[in-house]
């Protein structure tokens, strides 16, 4: 089963950093580029089914929306890095229609040890950025760009249009007549593959990006809910409760700072 990291989305210069040990990861995508450092060991990591053995002093990039799988057939030790496109736009934009020839780069050790504060360690936007633009000049040196294949795998365009188009009055024939099939086929194969249904997809990529904003922007609630594709605030409210358990306004009140109530 393939599965859409939606909380990956990378929007306004999103960035998260974990350092698994020893990880197995179903096969997944997401918006956001995904930067593996390998310091120990090795993994095996499946990129649009093909598999790419990362070793220790090794790096490997994954282009957004790619799927990938990690694998660990004895033990490893991996610093992961998911980055929004915006934080290399030029790159972005230079790569949109492309893959890497070889997504797995290796660096000298003394050069690892340099980038691994500002990759993982800093909160500076510049210093991080400094250092990413460091290793696309690395991979710049190490591989090319090939033109990306057209893509197989139905499920993946599916939830790629529903990411893209969740704004807009979407519906099961518009998301069907996009892919080539007919709406049955697309509403079995959702429900076989994801367990899920079209509107609890559409509704979860609109609730994801309304957490984001009620976390992180001023916005009245009845903007946010036009904002993400609702048509009225009822149905916002009810839906967001459906899937969060809360209320925008109380979850607004438990995540956005700026609306929280001082403790005493």
């Amino acid at each position: 089963m393939t599965i859409i990291e939606e909380y990956h989305f990378g929007e306004y210069l999103g960035v998260s950093s974990y350092h698994p040990y020893s990880l197995n990861y179903m096969e997944h995508f997401h918006r956001s580029f995904e930067l593996l450092f390998c310091s120990d060991g090795d993994a095996v990591v499946k990129i649009e089914k093909s598999p790419y053995v990362l070793t220790a002093g090794q790096v490997l990039l994954v282009m957004p929306y790619q799927t990938h799988a990690i694998e660990t057939p004895r033990e490893s030790q991996l610093h992961i890095l998911v980055f929004s496109p915006e934080y290399i736009p030029d790159f972005y934009a230079k790569t949109k229609d492309f893959s890497l020839s070889d997504p797995v780069i290796t660096i000298d050790p003394s050069v690892a040890k340099q980038l691994y504060y500002p990759l993982f360690e800093t909160d500076s936007l510049y210093f991080r950025k400094s250092a990413l633009y460091h290793l696309l000049y690395l991979f710049e040196h190490q591989t090319t760009l090939l033109p990306v294949k057209n893509q197989d795998d139905i499920l993946v365009q599916l939830l790629i249009y529903i990411e893209s188009h969740f704004k807009e009055e979407l519906n099961l024939e518009i998301l069907s007549s996009h892919v080539g099939y007919s709406s049955v086929y697309v509403s079995r194969l959702i429900t076989d593959k994801l367990k899920s249904s079209f509107p609890r997809l559409l509704n979860q990529a609109r609730i994801r990006h309304a957490s984001f904003l009620l976390t992180h922007s001023l916005l009245p609630i009845t903007e946010v809910a036009e904002e993400v594709g609702f048509q009225n605030v009822r149905t916002f409210n009810r839906n967001f409760k459906l899937l969060t358990s809360l209320t925008p306004k109380d979850y607004r009140l438990k995540h956005n700072a700026l609306f929280s109530v001082p403790k005493n």
